[in-house]
């Protein structure tokens, strides 16, 4: 029996033959741990709350052959002195966009760059609707790039954290209720529709998506987080009815792709292609679609219009656990 005081002093330990190096993210429920077997290295994340664990486990699983999420390993319970500690064990990936941000100068990522971003991160979620699942909790934090995958250091975009995605609908067409019930008109980053009582569907995931690439533009979300209620749904309201005015000046080059996302509706089918085409109409002089890669330059690590070049590996190897609050739903 692990007799580990809290989740974070799991360090050492050994699950399903991996064994567990250091930790490299943690919340109040739970904890990412760097972890080994021979010469294979994953993320074991662990955490007290077997729901959201159990949740993230069968979504996985539904993705195995997904190629814009972490490939699944192995969901484990064990006992431990304060109860069962539940495990998933998962590929490892590279440092998440929100912490990309944050180091990048004036916390703005540059047009180009961006909107390479903003496709792949379009290309996740068309990937995680089409096996008939809604994220629900999509924002840059639970974005991370992959580790490099060829001698040129190409990295793709790829969204994890499953804990609140739900299997909206069957093989049929026929929705599926949501045995939990979670009030998602209390996250603040929630889209229009669902801050006026709509359950999310997937093209709520995409409003979402357009909030997180404003804020990666520099623009401060989330002071207009901390707004009352009422401003905030009526900048949701105004982003959805007149894009073109509601943008900041620093994202109003995507404006054709803003537009495209006002006109989405629960009757036609999302049109993807369509949607990453605005993104290209947005910069039509860079290609959107191109890849993104690891780089040093001089000595510095910074990020410039075609690579990402800014952040050591070693150091920031994470995939965050972060906090859920009390009613069940994520604060941004």
């Amino acid at each position: 029996m692990i007799r580990a005081v809290t989740i974070k002093d799991l360090v050492g330990i050994d699950i399903r033959g991996f064994h567990l190096n250091r930790l490299i993210g943690a919340g109040s429920f739970g904890a990412v741990y760097e972890s080994t077997s021979g010469t294979e290295t994953i993320a074991v994340k662990a955490s007290i709350k077997g729901s959201d664990l159990l949740n993230e486990a069968d979504c996985l699983q539904r993705l195995f052959y997904c190629n814009f999420t972490p490939k699944y390993f192995f969901h484990q319970e064990t006992p431990t002195v304060n109860g069962i500690l539940h495990t998933i064990g998962q590929e490892l990936l590279g440092p998440d966009l929100e912490t990309i941000r944050q180091n990048v100068p004036w916390h703005a990522i540059k047009r180009p760059t961006l909107v390479r971003i903003a496709w792949q991160a379009m290309s996740c979620l068309e990937a995680v609707h089409s096996f008939n699942l809604v994220h629900r909790d999509v924002k840059l934090g639970n974005f991370a790039v992959s580790l490099p995958m060829s001698p040129s250091n190409r990295v793709t975009i790829k969204i994890f954290d499953f804990g609140l995605a739900h299997h909206y609908k069957d093989d049929n067409g026929d929705l599926i209720d949501d045995p939990t019930n979670s009030d998602f008109r209390r996250m603040k980053y929630c889209s229009y529709e669902v801050a006026m009582g709509s359950d999310p569907y997937p093209r709520d995931d995409l409003h979402q998506l357009s909030f997180a690439i404003l804020y990666a533009s520099g623009y401060d979300f989330l002071k207009i987080l901390k707004s009352s209620e009422d401003v905030l749904t009526e900048w949701k309201r105004d982003l959805l009815r007149q894009p073109a005015q509601a943008l900041p000046p620093l994202a109003r080059f995507l404006s054709p792709w803003y537009d495209a996302l006002s006109e989405l509706n629960e009757v036609v089918p999302i049109d993807y292609e369509a949607l990453k085409q605005k993104i290209q109409e947005s910069l039509p002089a860079h290609n959107a679609s191109a890849d993104l890669y690891w780089e040093m330059e001089d000595g510095e690590e910074t990020l410039n219009p075609s690579k990402i070049k800014f952040i050591n590996l070693k150091n920031f190897q994470i995939l965050i656990y972060r906090q859920r609050n009390d009613s069940n739903v994520r604060e941004y």
